[in-house]
C-alpha cells in the first residue's frame, strides 16, 4: 500500500510516467511528500553536479532549478503565480479566490515568480561539486514538507478541488504530520548536520505565516497556496543553508 501511495504521489507531483492515481489516493499518502522531494532533489542535483564539471557554478545552479521545474511540470510555480495575484487583489475572500482561479496572469504573479526563481537560481549557483547535490535534496525535501504542514495547519476549502482532499486528509492527523516532520528532519540532518535546526525553524515560520495569511484572506488552504509554499520554502531553505555555512 505504501508503494502504491508513493506511486500516486509521483504521478501527481512529477511528470514521471508511472500511471495516474485518484486524488483520494494521493491525499491519503500526502504526508510522504518529502520522499518525492528526496528523489527530485537527487536527480536535479545530479544534473548540477555533472554540468558543474564543464560549466561555472552559477550556470550549474540554474540548471538545477530548471531540472526541478521540468520534473514537477511547473506545477507548484503555477500555484505561486496564482497566489501572488490573489494576494494583491482587492476585495473579500470570494473575490480573491476568483482572481486565483482565473486564467489571467497579473503583474503581481509575474513579480512573485521572477523574484523567487531568480533568488533560488542564484542560491543554487553558490554550491559546487557534491554540495550542489546536497543542497538540491535539502531544498526539495523542505519544500515538500512545507506543503504537508500547510495542509495540516490550514482550513479546508468549501469546494472540492485538490486542496480540499489534501487538507481533509491531514486534518487532525497528528501522527502523520509528526512522522513526516521527523522523516524530513533526519534526512536533512544527515546532509547538513546541526544546521538542520535553522532550516526547519525558518520553514516553520514561513509555513505558519503563509497558512495564517491564506486562512485570513482566502478563508482556506487551496492547492495554489500549497504550491506557493513549496516554491517559497525551497528558496528559503537554500538561503538559510548559505547563511549558516557563511
Amino acid at each position: 500500500m505504501v508503494i502504491k501511495g508513493l506511486k500516486a504521489l509521483f504521478s501527481f507531483l512529477t511528470i514521471v510516467p508511472v500511471g495516474m492515481e485518484s486524488i483520494e489516493e494521493v491525499s491519503k499518502y500526502f504526508f510522504l511528500c518529502p520522499l518525492v522531494g528526496l528523489v527530485i532533489g537527487f536527480i536535479a542535483g545530479a544534473v548540477g553536479f555533472v554540468s558543474n564539471i564543464f560549466l561555472p557554478d552559477l550556470i550549474s545552479g540554474f540548471f538545477v532549478l530548471v531540472s526541478i521545474q521540468l520534473l514537477t511540470g511547473f506545477h507548484h510555480l503555477d500555484g505561486l503565480l496564482d497566489f501572488g495575484d490573489a494576494a494583491m487583489a482587492r476585495g473579500d475572500s470570494k473575490r480573491r479566490l476568483e482572481v486565483m482561479h482565473d486564467m489571467f496572469t497579473g503583474a503581481a504573479a509575474v513579480a512573485a515568480g521572477v523574484i523567487v526563481l531568480v533568488v533560488t537560481g542564484l542560491a543554487f549557483g553558490y554550491f559546487s561539486g557534491l554540495d550542489i547535490v546536497k543542497a538540491a535534496v535539502v531544498a526539495e525535501i523542505v519544500a515538500k514538507e512545507s506543503m504537508v504542514l500547510t495542509a495540516y495547519m490550514g482550513r479546508t476549502p468549501m469546494y472540492k478541488g485538490m486542496g480540499y482532499y489534501v487538507v481533509e486528509s491531514m486534518k487532525n492527523r497528528h501522527l502523520k504530520a509528526l512522522f513526516s516532520v521527523i522523516l524530513s528532519a533526519v534526512i536533512v540532518f544527515l546532509l547538513v548536520g546541526i544546521n538542520f535546526v535553522f532550516v526547519f525553524v525558518a520553514m516553520e515560520i514561513a509555513v505558519v505565516a503563509v497558512s495564517f495569511y491564506a486562512d485570513k484572506t482566502l478563508g482556506c488552504i487551496t492547492g495554489d497556496v500549497m504550491g506557493a509554499t513549496n516554491e517559497i520554502n525551497r528558496m528559503l531553505a537554500l538561503l538559510v543553508v548559505l547563511a549558516t555555512v557563511s
